[in-house]
């Protein structure tokens, strides 16, 4: 009789034990779903690039550029909202712009918006030779799918003018991003954003 109650414990303990692997693997596989399910609706998330270089064009009294985007992602973007900086490379005086734009409609995917910005003459002291300039564009949007906000920051350096010659747009080093970032929560702005 006790070699029966015996084997009865020793498969009751394998059925245990089988359920529980069983749980574990279960519960692995569930862990695994969701974590591909959540990186592919981040991977299909609306998102902004440059089209092309962003332009700059001089007339007599200002300096406008033009930056395109596009919608690369898969999700459209609703609620675009932009807000613009522009200050000098020294970082020690105040913008000389700062520029909000919204976007009413929505833009899908493979869609363009293009931002433009005007620097009048008045802002600079020395037209002939501007020193150079950061241009952050800050944007806020959403992505009306899964209902979720982003945010994306976008800093570029602007090489001012040098004898008259209008410089090109480039991209911001590391480096200076750093002093960027602390320039702009130092002063607060971007606060009260919308």
């Amino acid at each position: 009789m006790s070699w029966k109650f015996k084997n009865r414990n020793w498969s009751g303990s394998v059925v245990t034990i089988s359920t529980v692997i069983f749980a574990i693997v279960s519960l692995i596989s569930v862990y695994i779903s969701l974590t591909t399910w959540q990186t592919q609706r981040e991977a299909a998330r609306p998102y902004f690039s440059f089209i092309e270089s962003p332009s700059l064009k001089v007339s007599n009294e200002a300096y406008e550029f033009e930056f395109k985007f596009k919608n690369v992602g898969v999700h459209p973007a609703t609620s675009l909202y932009s807000r613009t900086l522009v200050f000098e490379q020294n970082l020690s005086q105040r913008p000389i712009l700062i520029d909000d734009y919204t976007v009413v409609n929505d833009i899908p995917r493979d869609t363009s918006t293009s931002l433009l910005l005007n620097l009048q003459d008045k802002d600079f002291y020395d037209k002939a030779n501007i020193n150079p300039h950061f241009i952050i564009i800050y944007l806020t949007y959403a992505d009306p799918i899964v209902d979720k906000p982003y945010t994306q920051t976008i800093y570029l350096k602007w090489a001012g003018v040098i004898a008259g010659q209008p410089q090109p747009l480039l991209h911001v080093e590391m480096t200076e991003k750093e002093n960027i970032v602390r320039y702009i929560e130092n002063r607060g702005l971007l606060n009260n954003l919308n």
